[in-house]
């Protein structure tokens, strides 16, 4: 067996599309791969905060190419135009994150289809429409070898009340990166998935705030002891995108500290109430005239 050396600048596949950069997860797994020598398109539905997000990653890496892209990632012409722009300032793109998600607190027997369709439209018809994009690219130029990262959940496999849409959007793309996965192998793309646990972004953060009980309660259920970090998410996407994952494709990856072995907390009981959601009850359902 010959023993290959290491080659940090094989690290990275090369240009990067990540969707949903504009904060949280997706920003630093932006800033991750910027530091190991990926030019980046950040993707965010957001132009304010998308653009800020380009102005403080090109401030911090000022030899790297940073473009933004603002649009609905379940936009098929919108996806278009992030690859051409991709393509005309960076280059085809060999990194693709599918991280845009969306999500909301709310039982099913309030749950609009409306809102039902925007959780997947995001999250699996979004994860869809990118992968797909990127597979045309790829046979419309004859280039192989690239690595598609989904953002999955634990609610892929865990279910919590509130999040009847969430959970099952998530699992379509934990589904749906295994399916990928073998169609694209003859290309070389490889398709993974990775499903956080509870990660300390600024949306939850905020929450945490005024709601400890909450972060403290996903602690309890997760053996190494903390919430998790966006780096944590985002150094797992790096090994995934580089030629150090090269044997591995159509995984789901918990980045969660372990909380898969145990379970997650409920969430409505622990975040209805902050939230100030009552529990659904017949009369109120049949007062609405809903039936």
């Amino acid at each position: 067996m010959t023993k290959q050396q290491f080659d940090s600048s094989n690290f990275v596949a090369g240009p990067a599309i990540v969707t949903g950069a504009g904060r949280g997860i997706g920003l630093d797994i932006a800033a991750h791969l910027l530091d190991c020598g990926s030019n980046v398109l950040v993707y965010d539905i957001d132009a304010e905060t998308g653009r800020a997000a380009v102005e403080q990653l090109q401030r911090s890496h000022p030899s790297q190419r940073v473009v933004f892209h603002c649009g609905d990632v379940a936009d098929e012409e919108s996806m278009r135009e992030a690859f051409d722009l991709a393509i005309e300032h960076l280059g085809v793109p060999r990194i693709l994150v599918n991280n845009a998600g969306v999500n909301d607190l709310r039982p099913l027997v309030r749950l609009s289809t409306d809102e039902w369709r925007r959780v997947f439209d995001v999250i699996a018809l979004g994860t869809f429409v990118g992968t797909r994009e990127l597979a045309r690219r790829y046979m419309e130029t004859g280039l192989t070898g690239g690595s598609v990262i989904n953002t999955s959940s634990l609610n892929y496999v865990i279910a919590t009340r509130g999040y009847a849409h969430y959970c099952a959007a998530k699992a379509a793309v934990s589904q749906f990166t295994r399916a990928a996965a073998l169609e694209l192998a003859p290309l070389n793309i490889r398709v993974n998935a990775i499903a956080p646990g509870l990660i300390n972004t600024p949306l939850a953060g905020s929450f945490f705030a005024e709601n400890p009980a909450v972060p403290q309660a996903f602690v309890d259920q997760t053996p190494l002891g903390r919430v998790g970090e966006t780096s944590d998410v985002a150094r797992v996407a790096v090994f995934l995108a580089s030629s150090l994952s090269g044997w591995c494709t159509g995984l789901t990856i918990p980045v969660d500290g372990g909380a898969n072995l145990i379970g997650m907390p409920d969430s409505w009981t622990l975040m209805g109430s902050g939230l100030g959601l009552a529990e659904p009850t017949p009369e109120e359902w049949t007062l609405s005239g809903h039936h």
